[in-house]
C-alpha cells in the first residue's frame, strides 16, 4: 500500500529533533510511586474542567497513567481502552478499532455516543458524529501522560456527544529536555517507527511525537451478505503526529494523521476495498489570571476531516469523498472564593460546520452543508462542609442550518434548542472512605448526514430532535495509600432515538432517519487497584450491565453483559518488569432474523504479556540514558474471537481476531 508520508510535517517535526540537549526524561521510579498514595497520583481534569482529586469529582471516572501504558504494552490507543471498566472496544466492517462502547452502548456503527478530547479539547467531527478510527488507531500512545473516562454523561460542560461517555486524552506536557527513538516489528510484517521528544525554557514548552507504521495485515476471512466467501488481508500504513506547546500563557494541541489501510466495505459485500482517512486537529488557547478569584480560558479548535472510500450504487463500485471543516470558539471563566470552598464557572461557544460527501459519477449522498451550533453553560459546586460537596450545573443549546434542505429532505425551517443538567453529591465519611450520587442530562444533536443524506437508499430528515439520555449514578469508594476500590451502581434511560425506518411506496426500499423509541440500561462495576508488596501491583474491574428496549424486551443492544478485566504487574528487578492483563467479555447477543453464516462472537479472554529489560547495565551505558527492549505478546491464548455485525443486521458477526501475535519493539533514551 502507498503512503503519502505528509512529508513538509514529517521533515519539519523531526528537524526539531537534533536541537534538543541529550538528557532523558526520567518516569516515575518504584520508590518514587511508593511515597505516593494512588489518589495523589489520580488528578483529573475532566469533570470539571479542572484539576481535583479523582475520588472528590462530581463524576465517574477511570484513569490510565502513563505508567500504566508503559507496563502492559499496547499496539495502539484501542488496546489501551479495551481494558478500562465498562469499555468494550469494537471493529466494524467499514471502520477498524472505531467504536468505544461504554456501558453497553452500541447502537449503530458511528461512535455517537462517546466523545473523545485532546487536553479537554473536543475532537468531533460533523458528518456522521462519531468517526474515531484515527484517534483509536493511530494516536502516537506514548506522547500520553494519561487518560481520563467519563463512565456516563458530560453534554453540560461538552456538549453533544458526551452521551454515556468521555474520553479525554491528556498528552506529556512541561517534560524536561529529552528524545526518545522506537522501533518495532512484529506480526503480519509490521514495523513501526516513533519518536518522543519535549524542550523547554522559562518561557516556553513543546513535547511531541511523531509516528510511522505499515503492515501487511491478518487475513480476514468471512461470509459475506450474499453467502459468498470474503477473504483479504487488511493491510495498512499510516503516519501521525502529536504536538503540544506552550508560551507564557498560550498553549496549542495539533494531532495530524493520514491512513490508509483495507476494510471489509461501505457493506459487508466482497472481499475488502481501500480507505484513506486524513483528519488535522488544532486548537490554540490562552489563559490569563485576573485575579486570585477569576481565570479566564479561550480557545478556537479546527477538527478537518477527509475520507475516501468506495460505495457501491445497484452493484457498482463509486468512489466517494468525505470532507468536513469545524471551527469552534469557547470561552471559559472560572470563579473561586471563601478558601476555594465555592468554585463556580460559566462559559459559552460557536461552532461553525461545513462539509459534504460527493460521489464520482453520482448526485451527492450528503448535499454540502453549513450549520451553526452555540450553547452557554454553567456549574457552581460548593463544600457545604469539610466533607460535603455539591454540585450543580446546566447547558443551554441551539443549531441552525444555515443552508437550505437538499430537495426531498423535510425540513420546517426552525432551529434546535434544548437544556440539559446535572447535579451531584460528593460525601466523604472519613478520609479514606466515600460515596457520591450523581444525576446527569445528556444531549446527541442530530449529525449532519442524518439531517441532509439524500442518496437512493437513505434520506435525511431535518425535522428531528437530538437524542436524549437520563442517567443516576451511586458510588461508594475507599482507598489508602496503596489501595483503592469503588463499587457504582448505575441506571440510565435514552429517549428520541434517531433510527431509520422504511419510506412508503418506495422500491427499492428508501430508509428515512426519523425519532423513534427508547432504550433502558442498568448496571454494576467494580473497580480495584492496589500495590500488593514490592515490586507488585494490580489493577482489576468488573462490570454488569443489562438493558432493553421501549417494549421492555432484553438486549436492545448486541454487547456483553459482563465484563473482567484484570492485570498483574512485576517489577522482577530494577531492570526487568515484567505484566499480564486479561481482557473477559461475555457472549455478543444474536438477532434472530441475521444469517448465522460465520462463528458466533461467543465469550473469549484476551491475555496480553508485555515485557520490558532495561539494557543499560548489561551494556555499560549511564543509567540516565536508557537503552530498553520490549516483548509484547497479544492474545496469548490464540483465541478467535468475533464481533456481533450491529448495523445492517444481515449477517451474525464479522472477524476480530488473527490469533495470537508477537512483536519486539528497542527504544532509545538520548
Amino acid at each position: 500500500m502507498t503512503i503519502r508520508p505528509l512529508s513538509v510535517l514529517t521533515a519539519l517535526l523531526y528537524s526539531q529533533l537534533y536541537l534538543l540537549p541529550a538528557h532523558a526524561e526520567e518516569s516515575l521510579s518504584l520508590s518514587s510511586l511508593k511515597e505516593m498514595s494512588l489518589e495523589d497520583i489520580l488528578q483529573v481534569e475532566i469533570v470539571s474542567k479542572k484539576a481535583e482529586s479523582k475520588n472528590s469529582a462530581a463524576g465517574i471516572v477511570s484513569v490510565v497513567t502513563h505508567d500504566d501504558i508503559k507496563r502492559y504494552g499496547a499496539n495502539n490507543l484501542a488496546d489501551v481502552l479495551n481494558r478500562v471498566t465498562s469499555i468494550y472496544m469494537l471493529s466494524t466492517y467499514i471502520w477498524s478499532n472505531s467504536t468505544a462502547a461504554v456501558r453497553g452502548d452500541a447502537l449503530t456503527h458511528v461512535n455517537n455516543h462517546t466523545l473523545v478530547l485532546i487536553n479537554g479539547r473536543p475532537f468531533r467531527d460533523s458528518a456522521y458524529g462519531g468517526l474515531n478510527e484515527t484517534m483509536f488507531r493511530d494516536f502516537p500512545i506514548h506522547h500520553i501522560e494519561q487518560i481520563e473516562v467519563i463512565r456516563g454523561s458530560g453534554s453540560v460542560l461538552y456538549g453533544s456527544n458526551a452521551f454515556t461517555g468521555v474520553i479525554n486524552i491528556v498528552t506529556k506536557k512541561q517534560q524536561d529536555n529529552a528524545l526518545t527513538l522506537r522501533g518495532r516489528y512484529g506480526s503480519f510484517n509490521t514495523g513501526q517507527v516513533e519518536s518522543e521528544f519535549a524542550w523547554k525554557n522559562d518561557e516556553a514548552a513543546i513535547t511531541g511525537a511523531v509516528r510511522h507504521r505499515a503492515s501487511d495485515g491478518w487475513l480476514f476471512s468471512a461470509i459475506d451478505e450474499n453467502s459468498q466467501p470474503a477473504n483479504f488481508r487488511n493491510d495498512d500504513g499510516d503516519i501521525s503526529a502529536s504536538l503540544w506547546g506552550e508560551w507564557k500563557d498560550f498553549n496549542f494541541n495539533l494531532f495530524v494523521v493520514n491512513n490508509q489501510h483495507n476494510h471489509w466495505g461501505s457493506v459487508p459485500i466482497g472481499s475488502g476495498q481501500p480507505i484513506e482517512n486524513e483528519r488535522l486537529f488544532f486548537d490554540t488557547g490562552y489563559k490569563h489570571q485576573i485575579n486570585k478569584h477569576w481565570l479566564s480560558t479561550w480557545n478556537i479548535t479546527f477538527n478537518k476531516f477527509s475520507q475516501n472510500y468506495n460505495l457501491p450504487v445497484q452493484g457498482q463500485l463509486y468512489l466517494t469523498d468525505l470532507y468536513e471543516n469545524n471551527v469552534l470558539f469557547e470561552q471559559t471563566h472560572f470563579f473561586n472564593f471563601f478558601e476555594n470552598k465555592l468554585n463556580f464557572l460559566v462559559g459559552g461557544l460557536v461552532e461553525w460546520r461545513e462539509g459534504g460527501v460527493t460521489q464520482m459519477s453520482q448526485p451527492n449522498t450528503l448535499a454540502p452543508y453549513t450549520s451553526l451550533k452555540s450553547s452557554i453553560y454553567g456549574e457552581t459546586s460548593y463544600s457545604l462542609f469539610d466533607n460535603l460537596k455539591l454540585s450543580v450545573g446546566g447547558q443551554w443549546h441551539r443549531f441552525d442550518n444555515l443552508k437550505a434542505a437538499p430537495q426531498g429532505v423535510i425540513d420546517n425551517g426552525e432551529a434546535t434548542e434544548g437544556v440539559v443538567g446535572r447535579t451531584g453529591l460528593v460525601y466523604e465519611f472519613s478520609s479514606n472512605l466515600g460515596a457520591k450520587l450523581l444525576y446527569n442530562q445528556a444531549y446527541r444533536s442530530p449529525s449532519a448526514g442524518e439531517l441532509g443524506a439524500n442518496s437512493s437508499l437513505v434520506q435525511g430528515n431535518r425535522n428531528i430532535k437530538p437524542e436524549l439520555i437520563e442517567s443516576s449514578d451511586a458510588q461508594i469508594f475507599y482507598h489508602t495509600q496503596d489501595y483503592q476500590v469503588s463499587l457504582t451502581a448505575f441506571r440510565s434511560r435514552v429517549s428520541n432515538l434517531i433510527v431509520r425506518v422504511p419510506v412508503a411506496n418506495t422500491n427499492p426500499v428508501r430508509l428515512q432517519y426519523s425519532n423513534a423509541g427508547s432504550a433502558e440500561f442498568e448496571g454494576l462495576e467494580l473497580e480495584t487497584e492496589a500495590k500488593l508488596f514490592e515490586g507488585l501491583s494490580w489493577k482489576g474491574a468488573y462490570t454488569f450491565q443489562t438493558n432493553r428496549d421501549e417494549n421492555n424486551q432484553n438486549n436492545k443492544t448486541q454487547m456483553p453483559n459482563h465484563m473482567a478485566k484484570i492485570g498483574l504487574s512485576f517489577d522482577a528487578t530494577p531492570d526487568l518488569q515484567i505484566s499480564a492483563f486479561d481482557t473477559y467479555f461475555s457472549a455478543a447477543k444474536v438477532v434472530s432474523t441475521s444469517l448465522a453464516v460465520n462463528p458466533a462472537a461467543n465469550s473469549y479472554h484476551n491475555l496480553s504479556v508485555n515485557t520490558n529489560y532495561r539494557l543499560d547495565s548489561w551494556l555499560g551505558f549511564a543509567h540516565t540514558k536508557h537503552i530498553t527492549f520490549t516483548f509484547y505478546l497479544e492474545n496469548l491464548l490464540d483465541e478467535k474471537f468475533y464481533y456481533p455485525e450491529f448495523n445492517r443486521k444481515i449477517i451474525n458477526t464479522i472477524p476480530a481476531s488473527p490469533g495470537r501475535s508477537l512483536f519486539g519493539e528497542m527504544s532509545i533514551e538520548f
